[in-house]
């Protein structure tokens, strides 16, 4: 692997997934050019002392992918890539639980204009408050990895080619996937571990139904738990996976690159995770809450308490599947890695292990 290979690998680091190529493809193009160029001049064929020359002319790596995108962030260049690819997470996730309130909502009121206006504006505006409150708490989270992981500030004294890490673009590690990855162990660990009140349905002492705190937020409320004994059975077995992939993802993020230790551990935290997955889909059902408890409790609506109930059902047992075909093309891609060779196209769709 030469200076420029490694060069280029930083460069792209910084760069937009979806054009990353073709800028790389770009700056090796100019670089070849210009190495060529000099070459003819001096009368001496290419060597890593004039490579290094030409590298240090052609500026510093965070500089260079920063000139190929505007000048628009508040958290730095390297990071806003990744920013954006967990903003586009986060929020679809916002709103999918919005519509979930919204149709508890809907199945508990009665079907007039005002009432179904009233209901539909009041979800919108919770949905616009979670969505400003999502996106300030991954800025915050941003600007915290800006600030205290070195790597990500700007740097405007002279660097040395010669210090470029050794990884190529088969070992670049996708800095928005690990944080999103990050953030969604660590809230799984706290909320199943700590707060399992969250992930229940019921009604209020004020008479209105809902998901979360407010169905326990009284002692005149009922409620039960969404998610079954057999789901909390698998608990320790879910935390301690959340759990060592925060820690490899962490590690991942400071070292900057995959290596071969990063992936026979990523593969054995995925063979793992498609066996739990399977078990789990197998086993006993994972939803405990039925349509008949939250009619007997008062629910207006008998067909939206089925429907509901079912959509807990099915969705869960969607998420497994996902769960399980996720795992198994991102342990294919980490095999084929660790035997050197390179990805077929239709792996190199997936993110990058």
């Amino acid at each position: 692997m030469n200076l420029i290979d490694r060069y280029i690998a930083e460069v792209g680091k910084s760069l937009p997934r979806k054009n990353r190529a073709d800028i790389e493809n770009e700056i090796r193009s100019a670089l070849q050019d210009m190495l060529d160029e000099r070459s003819r001049k001096t009368g001496r064929p290419i060597d890593d002392g004039m490579i290094v020359e030409a590298l240090r002319e052609y500026g510093a790596p965070a500089k260079v992918a920063a000139s190929y995108q505007p000048e628009r962030y508040i958290i730095g260049p390297r990071l806003f890539p990744s920013f954006v690819t967990v903003v586009k997470v986060v929020l679809p996730i916002v709103m999918a639980v919005s519509l979930v309130k919204l149709g508890i909502s809907l199945g508990q009121i009665q079907a007039t204009f005002e009432n179904t206006f009233e209901t539909v504006f009041l979800a919108a505006a919770e949905f616009l408050g979670s969505a400003f409150t999502a996106l300030g708490s991954i800025l915050v989270l941003f600007l915290i990895l800006h600030a205290t992981l070195p790597e990500f500030r700007s740097k405007d004294e002279k660097w040395d080619p010669l210090k470029l890490p050794l990884a190529t673009s088969r070992d670049r590690v996708e800095i928005g996937s690990l944080i999103l990855e990050i953030f969604g162990s660590a809230l799984a660990i706290v909320v199943f571990n700590f707060f399992p009140q969250v992930v229940s349905i019921g009604r209020t002492a004020w008479g209105t139904w809902t998901i979360g705190f407010l169905a326990i937020a009284s002692d005149k409320a009922w409620s039960t738990t969404i998610l079954s004994e057999a789901f909390f059975g698998y608990l320790p077995v879910l935390t301690s996976l959340w759990a060592l992939t925060l820690l490899l993802d962490i590690a991942l993020l400071r070292r900057g690159r995959w290596e071969n230790w990063s992936r026979w551990t990523a593969f054995g935290l995925k063979a793992v995770t498609v066996a739990l997955a399977a078990a789990m889909l197998a086993g006993p059902a994972l939803i405990a809450v039925e349509a008949e408890r939250m009619i007997a409790a008062g629910f207006p609506s008998g067909l939206a308490s089925r429907l509901l109930v079912n959509f807990f059902e099915q969705g869960i047992v969607v998420v497994l599947i996902l769960t399980i075909i996720g795992s198994l093309v991102t342990a294919a891609r980490l095999l084929v890695r660790l035997t050197g060779r390179d990805l077929p196209p239709a792996l190199e769709k997936f993110a990058h292990p």
